[in-house]
């Protein structure tokens, strides 16, 4: 395999113009490189060592979760093989209104880290699903959540207070899975 033949352009000293800008042409527009997909892990999740309560640490925030503080995940297994997904949190500070939503997760791939999540009626059972689990530690520990996108991001973490050093671990392992969202962290009260 060949690599590609990238131009690069040296800096021109001020009141001079690149030769190819003399001649009438163009300068070479920098390469462009698409961003890296955030795509599910290849392996495999196991839902009810998956189930029970996560503590979010940090997360791109969506409009309904600015100002949330203590915000967790709980998951359990349906009967049907979906799961129930109960999200809660307060607004502000530790004990400030309560904001909690309830809904389900369909698997939609062998592995069950793609799946639709929804909070109103049942969700489709149909790739690529909405809910990307990116990397999970072995034990289940902590899980890092995405979209096929990358727009949105979740670090989730099975104790409720991580020191900054995994966070930080968490974070830069996020982005080199494809999160692109801007993840800031989630405060946890003790």
């Amino acid at each position: 395999d060949a690599l590609p033949n990238i131009t690069t352009t040296a800096a021109v000293p001020t009141g001079r113009t690149p030769a190819a800008t003399r001649r009438g042409q163009p300068p070479t527009p920098p390469p462009v490189v698409a961003p890296i997909p955030a795509v599910p892990s290849s392996d495999p999740v196991d839902p009810a060592q998956f189930a029970g309560t996560y503590y979010e640490q940090g997360s791109v925030k969506q409009f309904f979760s600015i100002g949330l503080v203590n915000t967790q995940a709980t998951y359990s297994v349906n009967p049907d093989g979906t799961i129930k997904v109960q999200n809660s949190g307060n607004y502000f500070f530790n004990r400030g209104p309560k904001s909690s939503i309830t809904g389900s997760a369909v698997p939609v791939n062998e592995t069950n880290t793609a799946l639709n999540v929804g909070f109103g009626g049942t969700p489709s059972a149909n790739p690529p699903g909405n809910y990307t689990i990116l990397a999970k530690a072995p034990d289940y520990s902590w899980i890092i959540v995405s979209d096929p996108s990358g727009q949105s991001g979740y670090i989730l973490t099975r104790e409720k207070n991580i020191s900054p050093q995994q966070y930080q671990e968490l974070l830069t392992q996020a982005r080199a899975l494809g999160v692109r969202g801007n993840i800031t962290p989630t405060t946890q009260f003790r």
